[in-house]
């Protein structure tokens, strides 16, 4: 069983590096848009985020009024996107997940570029653009992107560290990049085990548990993190270094945590870190 995230820095690219993967490997091509609605069932529509109002320009400090609804879509994409890691191999294609499956071992970090020429000839022949519109669609999209992943994530969606595998489609051909990610991903770092499909058990139960906690208005926005033991049903809460030790507080968590039905077991532990 393999994880592939391929982040897209052309959508046509991505799309055909997906399809190749898939009929070489076989599993679940997997798209942003897909994750979206799963991600619905999980309350992604209570943050009162939408991609389109992220995209747009604002002055400075305009999100840090969001950080709260930032966590919180945050939450919810991760738990609906390792639900599909769960269910076998997956080949998801979108914008930098794999930043929200950073903890996931098995996880092959792919992002593809094409030469603008080609993105420019792709948009003007199926949707009729002139050179200079289609030009200037896809410098808007880039940056809109870029926009995107800087406010969710907070990284940069062109650096390469973020990735395993960075393919330039300018030298080589489709083929030979869908030749590359499949063998590689056939390594034994990139197939999950018993071990690794457990650290993915337990980040979505405490991604759960922290969705359940944004949902209460006691608990929403708190400086609260969680970590989990899917096996045991035990959820370990620790609260921020400005959170006082009150257990009127840890009342609350554990009322928060009662909807969540695979939670047996709340501890609730003070960061005592020193800064």
């Amino acid at each position: 069983m393999f994880a592939i995230a391929i982040s897209r820095g052309s959508l046509s690219a991505a799309s055909r590096l997906a399809e190749g993967l898939k009929a070489r490997l076989g599993g679940t091509i997997v798209i942003r848009e897909e994750v979206v609605r799963a991600a619905a069932g999980y309350g992604l529509e209570e943050t009162g985020l939408r991609e389109e109002h992220i995209r747009r320009q604002h002055v400075p400090g305009f999100w840090e009024r969001y950080a709260d609804a930032r966590r919180h879509y945050l939450a919810c994409f991760r738990a609906a996107l390792l639900d599909f890691v769960l269910k076998g191999s997956v080949i998801y294609h979108g914008n930098l997940a794999q930043v929200l499956l950073d903890d996931v071992p098995f996880v092959l970090r792919v992002r593809v570029n094409a030469p603008l020429e080609n993105r420019v000839k792709t948009l003007m022949d199926e949707q009729g653009l002139s050179e200079a519109d289609a030009v200037e669609r896809i410098t808007e999209t880039d940056e809109q992107r870029r926009r995107w992943t800087q406010f969710l994530y907070d990284v940069d969606n062109r650096d390469p560290v973020l990735f395993d595998i960075v393919l330039n489609l300018h030298r080589m051909v489709i083929d030979d990049a869908i030749e590359l990610v499949a063998s590689e991903v056939k390594k034994e770092q990139f197939q999950s085990s018993e071990k690794s499909l457990k650290i993915v058990r337990d980040l979505h139960l405490a991604s759960v548990a922290e969705i359940a906690l944004m949902h209460s208005t006691d608990t929403y926005g708190l400086d609260l993190k969680a970590r989990a033991d899917e096996s045991r049903g035990e959820v370990v809460i620790v609260k921020g270094l400005a959170l006082e030790d009150r257990a009127v507080l840890d009342d609350a968590i554990r009322a928060a945590l009662r909807s969540v039905k695979e939670i047996k077991e709340v501890r609730i532990e003070q960061d005592r870190r020193i800064t």
